[in-house]
């Protein structure tokens, strides 16, 4: 009886090994960024999203009461420095966010509950920005800030999302009139369609309301608050009506490594901060500004007053940013 050969069984060798692991590893090094740019990519059509919820509240709430909302409301602007009005006289007006005119158009019914008749951080009010997290106020390629105590009492949830505030401070919208061009507007050819106590008729937009930003992006910085540092880090508090909140200025470009200038830490990079706001005081709050600002690559998503939204590239001219900030300027907005 012949037998035939028994076939051997033969396992990898070390070399052959080591090849199939190094061939998976440059697959999975090719592979994984083209998952960041897909994630990307769906990331920054949710901000846009959101952007765009955003600006059909504000037409929806023209449609309701012949204006955009209010940009804020509660200072006293006959007073020399703005003061708020104290809360036992008569022409005391209730501090008001931007955002809160505008959440129930968002068809976030528990905004409903928003008491127009007290401060923001009062009440029901209160409740509202500390205990409810709104994810409309997220973009997904930014982390969220987490809540911290903000002057002994609850702290608020922070957002991505500001309005067009001008292009120069808080205070005053449109820059110097013999400052140097384009932040030269003076306020009155520098208004923004949102300011305190102010909101645009869509009619009043002479430049165009598809020439008009309306809103853009900005990043939700840590609650930290520096040594000698009158205020914590306030960029991102959209429940909070106060200068260096939400208001977006176009007096530097998107993502501009300058950085902000008012209550941060110019030691974070993360989140960049002129150097010179170490130590700022109360007294210059209505001097603060903050630029728009987004994790997305190379730009930031920003909202115009037709209701469109739009990808700024990092690299738009300074003065097309600038014309893009004012409402009835005249002027004529470069390529962006």
């Amino acid at each position: 009886m012949v037998r035939l050969p028994r076939s051997r069984r033969r396992g990898f060798t070390l070399i052959e090994l080591l090849v199939v692991i190094a061939i998976i590893a440059v697959l999975i090094g090719l592979l994984l960024p083209a998952v960041q740019k897909v994630r990307e990519a769906a990331n920054r059509m949710k901000c846009q999203n959101n952007l765009k919820q955003f600006t059909l509240a504000c037409h929806n709430y023209h449609d309701a009461n012949g204006r955009f909302p209010y940009g804020a409301q509660g200072r006293n602007l006959n007073d020399p420095n703005w003061a708020y009005y104290p809360v036992t006289t008569p022409q005391q007006l209730p501090r008001t966010p931007f955002i809160a005119y505008i959440m129930t158009y968002t068809e976030q019914p528990a905004f409903a509950q928003w008491d127009f008749t007290i401060n923001e951080r009062q009440g029901i009010n209160l409740k509202l920005q500390s205990g409810i997290k709104f994810p409309i106020f997220d973009c997904p390629s930014d982390t969220p800030a987490t809540p911290g105590p903000v002057g002994g009492a609850l702290g608020d949830y922070k957002a991505n999302y500001g309005v067009n505030w001008g292009s120069w401070n808080y205070r005053q919208q449109g820059g110097p009139t013999n400052g140097t061009p384009p932040l030269n507007y003076g306020d009155e050819k520098g208004r923004a369609p949102f300011f305190v106590q102010f909101g645009a008729k869509l009619e009043a937009i002479a430049d165009g309301t598809s020439s008009t930003l309306c809103m853009s992006e900005y990043l939700q910085s840590p609650y930290n608050q520096p040594p000698g540092q009158a205020q914590v880090d306030r960029r991102g508090r959209i429940f909070n009506d106060d200068s260096f909140c939400y208001q977006i200025s176009t007096r530097i470009k998107p993502n501009d490594p300058k950085g902000d200038y008012g209550y941060c830490d110019p030691s974070d990079a993360n989140y960049p901060c002129d150097p010179l706001s170490a130590g700022l005081t109360s007294a210059a709050a209505l001097d603060a500004y903050m630029g728009a600002r987004s994790r997305h690559t190379g730009g930031v998503n920003a909202s115009f007053c037709d209701g469109s939204v739009r990808f700024v590239r990092d690299s738009i001219e300074l003065a097309t940013w600038v014309a893009l900030s004012s409402m009835a300027a005249g002027d004529i907005p470069g390529d962006f």
